[in-house]
This record gives C-alpha cells, sequence and structure tokens, in this order.
C-alpha cells in the first residue's frame, strides 16, 4: 500500500509538470511583436541586421527618411540587437531595449547619426 501512495503521488507530480510545460508554451508563442525601423540619419542605410526573439531580419537599404516593418514572435525574454551599415561605410551597432514573454509589443528604432532611440508604443 505504501508504494501504491508512492507511485500515485509521483504520477500526479509528473501530471502537473506537464501541463505547467504545455501552458507555458501557449503563453509564450502566442504573442506578437513588430519593430518600425525608421533612418533619420543623414545618410541612407546601405545594410543591416536587427535580432530580436532569436529571430534575425535582414534591413536591406533604407533611404533618408523612410522606415521598414518587421514582425515577431515573442518567443522569450530578449532585447534588440542592431548592426547598421550607411553608404559611406560608417557602422552602428546597439543592444537596447526589453521584451518579455506574455504581451505583444511594438516598438520604433530611430536611426540618428551616432545613435538609435527606442520608443515603445501603446
Amino acid at each position: 500500500m505504501k508504494d501504491w501512495k508512492s507511485v500515485v503521488s509521483l504520477g500526479m507530480g509528473c501530471f502537473l509538470l506537464t501541463c505547467l510545460y504545455f501552458t507555458s508554451l501557449a503563453l509564450s508563442y502566442g504573442y506578437d511583436g513588430e519593430v518600425r525601423v525608421i533612418n533619420l540619419a543623414t545618410e541612407p542605410v546601405k545594410n543591416g541586421e536587427l535580432e530580436v526573439c532569436d529571430q534575425q531580419f535582414q534591413l536591406g537599404g533604407i533611404d533618408k527618411g523612410k522606415s521598414k516593418l518587421f514582425r515577431y514572435k515573442v518567443r522569450s525574454d530578449s532585447h534588440f540587437r542592431l548592426i547598421v551599415e550607411f553608404n559611406s561605410g560608417r557602422k552602428l551597432t546597439r543592444e537596447l531595449g526589453y521584451v518579455t514573454s506574455g504581451r505583444d509589443f511594438k516598438h520604433t528604432l530611430t536611426l540618428k547619426d551616432g545613435e538609435v532611440l527606442l520608443t515603445l508604443l501603446p
């Protein structure tokens, strides 16, 4: 009888852990993020890369005053990693911001000469 209680307790523990695991998966993969990269620098962007939540996006070219929108899945806690190369060959690299699983996000990354501004939109 003593062994039976141990087996039942172990089974219940495994069941609860399995439920918790699948619940966390369902919640963390159900949220979306979007980020708009706006080029307000004095020269066009030649190329670049944006990484968030283990997803990588190629910026391609972005003319002065123009923008590009990227959509991603909020799969984990993360920050934005941005690498930009301008037409002159000048590079700008930044890690900034924060997203966390459990909600949707909308951000704007504004490129200026020598800096990147991050704005969280409502």
